[in-house]
């Protein structure tokens, strides 16, 4: 119990830190009657991976729209990659749960990275064990599926699996963290996007494999560097889209989950 309580109060400090538009706000950490809690910002919405499934039937969330949300994510993924402690020196969070789940997107078009909850900053007090799996197989960069000292490229990692589903309109993988799987990942055998889907754009080919080289120092240097390859892409493609089409097809799919909401 005394660890639990210890991961809560690390994830509710390092949660309280974090005040972006694209990161899910935390009001307060407090305890009630013994038990603790963090009040959030409520968010009107739906996790990506609902608007994904919700769309499957038709064709799938629409490749631009899909890559303005990655966008929109690596910023709140780059504010905490460079958040500072009170002294100026880097906090090194990563969030290492990076997922179409732990992505919120709002009736508004807004786009929320949520869940900070296995984030690691360095000075957290408890320390993640070495050799210790902590998110989900199906995104995880291979160092960190190895239970191997990450950084923020593990993030981008999970980024990179997410563009490569949105192109290729399907599950990464779709194996359990079998023995096999593990080795798959860490010696890259994984499918390039284009041997799957080989009409796609080259520029953006070389995005996703580049986002999903097995050694960190080949993939992108930070969220920030990825974003702009992805905004490059956009306006190449004539695909730069805003807000308001995602806020407008959002309210369209989830129609009847928001009169059900709001009555």
């Amino acid at each position: 119990k005394d660890l639990s309580v210890a991961m809560f109060i690390d994830e509710a400090r390092l949660a309280a830190r974090l005040d972006h538009p694209n990161v899910v706000q935390t009001f307060e950490a407090d305890q009630d009657q013994g038990r603790y809690f963090l009040a959030m910002e409520y968010l009107d919405g739906q996790p990506l991976s609902a608007l994904i499934e919700r769309l499957r039937a038709r064709g799938g969330l629409p490749l631009g729209l899909h890559v303005h949300v990655l966008c929109e994510m690596l910023l709140g993924l780059q504010y905490a990659h460079e958040l500072r402690d009170y002294d100026g020196s880097l906090l090194h969070v990563v969030h290492r749960d990076v997922s179409p789940q732990n992505v919120f997107i709002t009736y508004h078009g807004q786009v929320k990275v949520v869940d900070f909850g296995v984030a690691k900053a360095r000075n957290a007090s408890t320390l993640t064990t070495p050799g210790v799996f902590k998110g989900k197989f199906a995104y995880a960069a291979p160092e960190q599926a190895f239970g191997r000292p990450v950084d923020a490229r593990a993030d981008l990692f999970a980024v990179g699996v997410m563009l490569w589903e949105a192109i290729a309109g399907r599950r990464f993988s779709d194996h359990s963290p079998t023995h096999e799987a593990f080795q798959a990942r860490l010696a890259g055998r994984e499918p390039r996007i284009q041997s799957v889907a080989p009409d796609t754009e080259p520029l953006l080919a070389d995005i996703c494999d580049r986002a999903l080289a097995v050694d960190p120092e080949q993939r992108f240097p930070s969220a920030e560097a990825f974003r702009n390859e992805l905004q490059d892409y956009l306006l190449l493609t004539g695909q730069r889209l805003e807000s308001a089409e995602l806020a407008q097809l959002m309210r369209e799919v989830f129609t009847a989950e928001r009169v059900t909401m709001h009555q």
